[in-house]
């Protein structure tokens, strides 16, 4: 078997690619160079091997291999694909220079060495037990704040406990694509689009949710302004500038943005001053920091720094997978596996095993205690009906809402919506079509939000996978003190009747000591069948079990 790579090598971090014999010229881009194909070319060796060693900060870089200047391809000697649905190849470098690459050997049992060595920060327990709702206020409703106001009744009533908006600060006009632009190309930090209302009305509305008993967070664009900032023309030196001494980005592109200078300390200290302007203003309860993966670590542990002296508990979300933003920097990092692995195994392209492997690299690559915020749908990627197809909306909505983790939900993901292509639908008039409204997906969406906020041991109690007979239904229990759960989650068409691998699960959860609490199924199908299974599930159905013995006296 030929070795892993990239690996330590003697001045950074050593790329290798056995290439063809008619490849012209390869290259390595990824998030440690802005995705700069140009950038960063590798150098020939005997036997049309290419080699190439970078000296990369810490932290987990994503990245592809780029043969003669137009085909990206993952990395053959990286066994390890990023979990954004982006189809990366993914490394984590240590502070000591020594190279990660995640494998299905991490275990409990056998833990990467970060998860040995660190235990992630401490976040406050509301972002600890919140369930996210992603949207952008002209999308989800007219009238702007006011109307989103008006919203707050539908959100609470769904059970979700977190509102994260998107931008609604003036956007560049310059280079702009559709007629309002890209929301993430912001003009002024300090702005309020006139077409979402006022400041006053924004600070009513925040002051509403926390009524609701909602935490409110902004969608802040971490590493770049648009091509026409009102800062470009007074301070250039605040922003990248390319040979002609213009102002640019180097992401490749995105024309319409101006990047950051993040070597620039007055910039740093004027972007800080902008994010608790909108704390101390309008009493925001946190950030997600968009495209945190390509900004300075360091960078993002002053601006923790500097908001905790704000608001102690402020919470950050970090559009990373990064295992090192757990230590300093953020409480929450991405992680898309959900989305990628509850469709193969629907498709049985893994087995369930394979699944819990999977899971568990995950689980035991990152610091101790760290946490991830799961998501089937985000603003770069489909709808996962789209994606997955729309039998499976359901089983993978019971997923995301009982492992472990913070859920974060997508606008209209809840009621099926079938408008919404990425956030590029948001450049122009759009919102989300009502019209179309599943209201038995809403209704299990309802369900699992409501039990899993209700009970501590749905969003922090400890996860076992329980084995059985059946390779399309995950089972596992969710426990914390005296409360346990069994779920049981059916991911394909077809009535199953498993036996557990364990008789003092069978015990526990196929005689009188359970109780359904819940099931997607119609009306009590759930349960055992006797003499033949220990429980029979029907074709995509969720059951959710009580442990009786466990209930408190009443």
């Amino acid at each position: 078997m030929k070795p892993y790579f990239p690996a330590r090598g003697e001045h950074g971090v050593k790329f290798v690619y056995e290439a063809e014999e008619d490849v012209r010229c390869v290259a390595v881009a990824g998030t440690f160079n802005s995705w700069d194909a140009a950038r960063h070319r590798m150098v020939r060796r005997e036997n049309h091997t290419w080699e190439l060693e970078l000296k990369l900060p810490e932290g987990r870089h994503l990245y592809k291999i780029v043969v003669n200047d137009s085909e990206w391809i993952l990395d053959p000697l990286n066994p390890n694909v990023s979990e954004d649905g982006q189809h990366n190849s993914s490394i984590t470098v240590t502070e000591q220079g020594d190279v990660l690459i995640r494998t299905s050997d991490i275990t409990e049992q056998a833990p990467g060495i970060l998860y040995e060595r660190f235990h992630a920060l401490d976040s406050p327990e509301w972002i600890r037990r919140a369930v996210i709702y992603q949207l952008h206020i002209s999308a989800f409703t007219e009238g702007g704040f006011i109307g989103l106001a008006d919203k707050l009744d539908y959100l609470q009533q769904l059970g979700v406990n977190t509102l994260w908006i998107m931008p609604f600060q003036e956007v560049g006009v310059e280079k702009r694509i559709g007629s309002f632009g890209d929301p993430y190309a912001v003009r002024d930090y300090y702005s309020i689009d006139s077409r979402f209302g006022t400041s006053d009305e924004l600070q009513a509305l925040i002051a509403k949710a926390h009524e609701y008993g909602m935490r409110v967070i902004l969608d802040w664009v971490m590493n770049r302004g648009s091509v026409d900032h009102i800062l470009t023309r007074s301070h250039p030196d605040y922003f990248t500038r390319n040979e002609n001494n213009e102002v640019y980005y180097e992401v490749p592109d995105r024309d319409y943005f101006a990047g950051l200078n993040f070597e620039n300390e007055e910039m740093r200290a004027y972007i800080i001053e902008a994010m608790t302007y909108w704390v101390t203003r309008f009493d925001f309860d946190g950030f997600r920091l968009d495209d945190s993966d390509i900004t300075p670590m360091d960078f993002l542990a002053q601006i923790r720094q500097a908001l905790l002296k704000v608001k102690a508990d402020i919470a950050l979300i970090s559009q990373s997978y990064d295992e090192y933003h757990h230590l300093e920097c953020c409480d929450l990092t991405y992680d898309g596996s959900l989305r990628l692995t509850i469709k193969d195994l629907a498709e049985r392209k893994i087995t369930r095993d394979e699944f819990v492997r999977i899971y568990h690299s995950y689980k035991y690559s990152f610091p101790k205690g760290a946490l991830r915020m799961r998501w089937l749908e985000e603003k770069e990627r489909s709808r996962i009906w789209a994606y997955a197809g729309e039998p499976l909306t359901k089983p993978a909505a019971s997923i995301l809402l009982t492992v472990e983790g913070v859920p974060s939900i997508m606008m209209g993901q809840e009621f099926n919506e079938r408008t919404l292509d990425t956030w590029t639908s948001l450049f122009h008039e759009y919102q989300l079509d009502w019209n179309r409204f599943d209201e038995e997906l809403y209704g299990h969406y309802k369900a699992l939000i409501h039990l899993r906020t209700s009970h501590a041991a749905l969003w922090e109690g400890e996860l076992e996978f329980v084995g059985h007979s059946e390779d399309s239904v995950l089972t596992y229990i969710r426990r914390r003190g005296n409360e346990e759960f069994l779920i049981v989650v059916n991911v394909s068409e077809k009535p199953r009747g498993i036996w557990f691998e364990e008789r003092r699960f069978a015990d526990t959860y196929a005689g009188a000591n359970k109780r359904l609490i819940y099931s997607s199924g119609q009306g009590g199908a759930g349960g055992s069948s006797p003499g033949t299974y220990d429980l029979f599930i029907q074709g995509w159905e969720t059951q959710i079990f009580q442990r009786v013995h466990l209930l408190p006296e009443s």
